[in-house]
């Protein structure tokens, strides 16, 4: 015998023999079947991060490979669980960007109904497991372990890996190229003919704005960012509304208002705070009964920004995230039943049910106001610019299910009289309140003090107006012929609502920062 190398017979257990079968598993099984069948067959090729994943696959094999030869030692596991953190980190990333995607669609080929970014995900959770389950078998006899002599098994585990690592080079060679070019996002059908390779850079081109969250790094809504001044607002030479009546809230709320409703029915007020809910009567002068929400119980509903009575007595407020709680006042609610809903005024309202709104065209952008129109029994919400895009979307929700029904982005009606400034768009705008009038959807701006008016037929602005003196509004309900405008200090400003567009000019606005 060899002096510092020990006899195979000595360490023919359980431990080498389950890790020479991890080591063919993922170097034949799962970076072998991709490479040959779906690369070298079915001429699939990896993305940038498709690439990511299986290298890391591989230098788990290579870690394995270490083991079989020297023993597990701690700083081999240790890094192979670094690495299989980071191959679950991009299978997570890689299967949230399609993974919510509708039934039967992904990105590139499937094997048993599954893509294969998912199996990526599956395989390194398998490899976790894996080492977690080694470790528990591993004796201490063998954490000192000199050179072993590996097995036939175990040579089959090194031989396969240095095959499927030198594949798996011709492959990059041919989708990839060597540097500076790295891949693309959206790789073309591989080939083992030259003429169709195709060699890109693109991937080293930076995002617009680099962030650790990458596309979830978005502001929140916040009014102290919003222009006050018409003048510099994108729709030139505006009509002035001339506000009518100043009143105030005159009830006492736990924090600054986010929004405002009104109901015909029962000639009542509702006011929204960041999470509370407040009933008034007509004058905004008696509190008929509030609650606090708890916004963090199950679905999240962040900060209240707004509120809109429903049919049936019931009521929804909206966050800025788009989730929502459908309320309903009930003077004999069970207090204790509700203690997981509400952190004050339990016996006053039932929740009915808190989900979220899932929208496409307004993802990723925020919201900050929510109306009800009876005559199509929907909800409407509309977006809010960011430090990310600036895009205005009118979104409307089902009343049956509270489900996405339709979705636009507003343009500028030619009758209207209205122009765009260069360069200017609608989605400068900070829609902070919102109600529905006979199929028009009137919304006020924080942002250059501008009361618009959306067909929502046509789904286009027909009018636009300033309020003047209006600051920080966050709150818009309507009241027979007239629109009440809340603003963050609790003011209401009373204005005659428009009924056709205004193209006089009566303040000389202009395009200008």
């Amino acid at each position: 015998m060899v002096p510092g190398v020990r006899s195979p017979s000595a360490d023919r257990d359980t431990v080498f023999t389950i890790t020479a079968l991890a080591v063919l598993f993922l170097t034949v099984v799962a970076v072998g079947i991709a490479v040959f069948y779906l690369g070298f067959v079915r001429g699939d090729s990896p993305c940038v991060m498709c690439w990511e994943q299986r290298i890391g696959m591989l230098l788990i094999s290579l870690v394995g490979l270490f083991v079989l030869r020297y023993g597990p030692k701690p700083k081999y596991v240790g890094m192979a669980v670094l690495i299989a953190a980071w191959g679950m980190l991009m299978g997570l990333r890689h299967v949230g960007m399609h993974g919510a995607r509708d039934i039967g669609q992904g990105f590139s080929l499937e094997i048993m109904g599954a893509h294969t970014y998912t199996w990526a995900l599956f395989t390194y959770w398998v490899c976790v497991l894996a080492m977690g389950a080694l470790l528990l078998l591993v004796r201490p006899n063998q954490l000192n372990a000199g050179v072993r002599t590996l097995t036939t098994l175990e040579r089959v585990a090194g031989c396969a890996f240095v095959v499927v690592v030198a594949a798996n080079v011709v492959q990059a060679f041919a989708s990839t190229g060597p540097p500076p070019f790295m891949g693309q996002s959206d790789p073309i059908r591989f080939s083992f003919n030259p003429k169709y390779w195709h060699w890109s850079a693109e991937e080293w081109k930076p995002p617009i704005k680099l962030a650790f969250r990458g596309r979830w790094a978005v502001d929140k809504p916040d009014l102290a960012q919003a222009i006050a001044d018409p003048a510099k607002g994108p729709i030139a030479s505006l009509t002035s509304l001339v506000v009518k009546e100043r009143l105030h809230i005159g009830v006492t709320l736990d924090s600054p208002p986010t929004d405002f409703a009104y109901d015909a029915a029962t000639s009542r007020f509702l006011v929204t705070t960041a999470t509370g809910v407040y009933l008034t009567d007509s004058t905004l002068s008696k509190l008929d009964r509030y609650t606090i929400v708890d916004a963090g119980y199950s679905v999240d509903l962040g900060r209240f920004a707004g509120v809109a009575f429903l049919d049936k007595g019931e009521l929804i407020a909206v966050g800025e995230n788009k989730s929502y709680v459908v309320l309903k006042p009930n003077d004999k609610a069970n207090a204790d039943s509700n203690f997981r809903y509400f952190l004050a005024s339990r016996d006053k309202f039932d929740e009915v049910s808190r989900l979220r709104f899932g929208t496409v065209r307004a993802r990723m952008l925020y919201i900050m106001s929510a109306a009800y129109d009876p005559a199509s029994s929907s909800v409407y919400t509309v977006t809010v610019p960011n430090n990310v895009a600036k895009r205005m979307v009118v979104s409307r929700f089902d009343r049956k299910d509270l489900t996405l029904s339709a979705e636009f982005v507003p343009t500028l009606a030619k009758e209207s009289g209205l122009t765009l400034g260069k360069d200017r768009s609608l989605g400068e705008y900070m829609v902070t309140g919102a109600t529905v009038v006979a199929g028009q959807l009137y919304a006020v701006s924080a942002s250059f003090g501008t009361l618009l008016t959306l067909d929502l037929t046509t789904h286009r602005v027909v009018s636009a107006h300033v309020i003047p003196g209006l600051t920080k509004p966050v709150g818009l309900a309507a009241r027979g012929d007239d629109l009440y405008v809340v603003s963050e200090d609790g003011t209401v400003n009373v204005v005659a609502r428009p009924t056709k567009p205004a193209v006089e000019i009566t303040l000389n606005a202009t395009n200008k920062h």
